[in-house]
């Protein structure tokens, strides 16, 4: 599920009043390590992501619009479709598109859990809607690592991505984490309490500047760097994700939209923020 922040729609509004190059920029990712820190917490041990051949949970998925309250309710059904030594992948809605914004990071590549973690390589599909074919890739990222610290980063990446809209050079800078939080003794998800489980982050910060020449080029803060995305995600023992929750939003920079109000662009009907929670909490499974 992507961020709908109406980029195309306002850069489309600037090109409107400026003249612009159409340079491509190409893309720079660049990965990171474990950072071990945060407070000792107790280690605990389970399989907590049952990777076996069709192995399926089905999740309940409620997209809330948390400025107008309004909610959509779908679900998922994913299931491990391959098994190739121990690397794994999942699909999701029999090779559809998933619901659950968690979901769509699971299916997005390769797999691999031992007792204590889960490593995924795969990508992130890039938060905002009319950036065509633009995404984070990682490499052994862990999702969860049940021997690290209470609030430690056990992933990081930073880098710059560069695309072009509508002839308008955008410079993309990103930073992707993920946190080990809670190794907890229960946790109970519609009524059913389930035991021995571990709880972990993933986060997204970016900034977003657009290049525009009037005369000389001149460079637009659209979205000053801050957090976009925050999911975070519970796995139980011998059951696998039970719920995840994503956070998803963004705040225009005020001071770009009130130089373009004061240029006359007329921005109504553009949001120049949003703000979208995204559950999905398992219902049923089946884990040989």
């Amino acid at each position: 599920m992507k961020l709908k922040t109406y980029a195309t729609a306002f850069l489309v509004l600037i090109l409107s009043a400026c003249s612009s190059d159409d340079s491509i920029d190409s893309n720079d990712n660049n990965g990171g390590e474990t950072n071990n820190n945060g407070s000792q917490q107790t280690e605990i041990t389970g399989d907590f992501f049952p990777l076996t051949q069709d192995n399926e949970w089905n999740y309940n998925v409620v997209n809330t619009d948390n400025d107008t309250t309004d909610e959509t309710e779908s679900t998922d059904v994913l299931k491990v479709e391959s098994v190739l030594g121990d690397a794994y992948t999942l699909s999701v809605n029999n090779g559809g598109v998933a619901n659950g914004t968690m979901n769509s990071i699971l299916t997005s590549g390769e797999l691999t859990a031992t007792d204590t973690q889960l490593t995924a390589t795969g990508s992130l599909e890039f938060p905002i809607d009319g950036v065509s074919d633009l995404s984070i890739d990682f490499t052994n990222a862990k999702f969860y690592d049940t021997t690290a610290n209470l609030n430690s980063t056990i992933h990081n990446q930073s880098g710059t991505l560069n695309e072009t809209i509508q002839t308008i050079p955008l410079t993309i800078n990103y930073d992707l984490s993920s946190t080990q939080l809670d190794n907890l003794e229960t946790y109970t998800v519609n009524d059913v309490t389930y035991t021995n489980v571990t709880k972990a982050k993933i986060e997204l910060d970016l900034e977003v500047k657009a290049t525009i020449t009037v005369v000389i080029p001149i460079t637009l803060s659209i979205i000053d760097n801050q957090n976009v995305l925050d999911i975070t995600a519970y796995y139980a023992d011998g059951v696998g994700l039970i719920y995840a929750e994503a956070d998803t939003q963004f705040e225009m920079n005020a001071t770009t939209i009130a130089q373009l109000q004061q240029a006359g662009i007329d921005l109504s009907g553009i949001p120049t923020s949003l703000s979208v929670t995204n559950t999905q909490t398992i219902d049923t499974y089946t884990v040989n």
